[in-house]
């Protein structure tokens, strides 16, 4: 038997953050990220990049580097009560401005206020949207089934009890393999704010058990994992992507099949 229960390396946890906005405060979580090593997704809204030096770009941009940019609308717009054009416009300058600011195709995305009906899906797709965060807690630590509407586990302030939880079960094979927090930088209003997230990034940081990884780098790695190949026997595995991917064979061996390649199993 055959299951995806394993990330790169072999990991079967995984760790992201999800920060919206682009606030001046992302500057300081950014650098608790850096020194814990932990990575985070930061949405950003375009109309605050409109105008800038290509000197001012580079700062966001350095900023940020060694996490994901990602889009969040133009105006942070209620996109339930957009029209299908305004829906587009949105999404496609955003996308335009931050693939300037960022150097790379910006692909993924977080609903403004969580505001997300069905012409907004359809608008995401016509758009190029690969994954869009809500803002509804599933508290169940799971993958995304659709990743155009992808719940987090939990928001940063509701986060500490279900870190705790995540950790006491890393080696449990029926805990949910992914703890996603995500929040706004601009509501850490004191310093009591900042150490309680200090302390929460430091409960989850620092295991190797743990892939510590982007939105998109956790759907890139779940698209190419789809994509392996199995015989109907199950000993030959190959894999079409460029990306090295890992399978559990019943439930005791881990295994690797590098990008390109297929692994004959004994």
């Amino acid at each position: 038997m055959i299951e995806f229960s394993v990330f790169p390396g072999g990991k079967k946890r995984v760790v992201t953050f999800s920060y919206d906005d682009g606030p001046v405060q992302d500057r300081r979580l950014v650098e608790m990220f850096n020194r814990c090593g932990v990575k985070g997704t930061f949405h950003l809204n375009g109309q605050n990049y409109i105008g800038m030096s290509e000197e001012q770009l580079q700062e966001v941009r350095a900023l940020y580097a060694g996490h994901e940019i990602a889009c969040h609308t133009v105006q942070h717009g209620y996109m339930e009560r957009m029209p299908g054009v305004s829906l587009v416009n949105e999404t496609m300058q955003d996308r335009r401005i931050l693939e300037k600011l960022a150097g790379y195709p910006v692909m993924g995305m977080s609903y403004p206020c969580g505001s997300v009906n069905e012409m907004t899906l359809k608008a995401l797709e016509v758009c190029g949207i690969l994954y869009c965060r809500t803002t509804t807690p599933d508290h169940r630590m799971q993958l995304p089934k659709e990743p155009l509407l992808w719940d987090p586990t939990c928001h940063h302030k509701d986060a500490m009890p279900l870190a705790d939880r995540f950790m006491d079960m890393l080696e449990s094979y029926w805990c949910g393999p992914l703890l996603y927090i995500w929040g706004h930088s601009h509501e850490f209003k004191c310093e009591a704010d900042w150490q309680y997230m200090e302390q929460l990034v430091a409960k989850v940081a620092g295991d190797e058990r743990i892939w510590y990884a982007t939105n998109m780098e956790i759907y890139n790695y779940m698209t190419a994992q789809r994509q392996l190949r199995v015989s109907a026997d199950e000993k030959m595995l190959h894999n079409p992507t460029a990306t090295d991917v890992w399978v559990e064979m019943d439930r005791k061996d881990i295994v690797c099949i590098p990008a390109g390649e297929t692994v004959y199993l004994p």
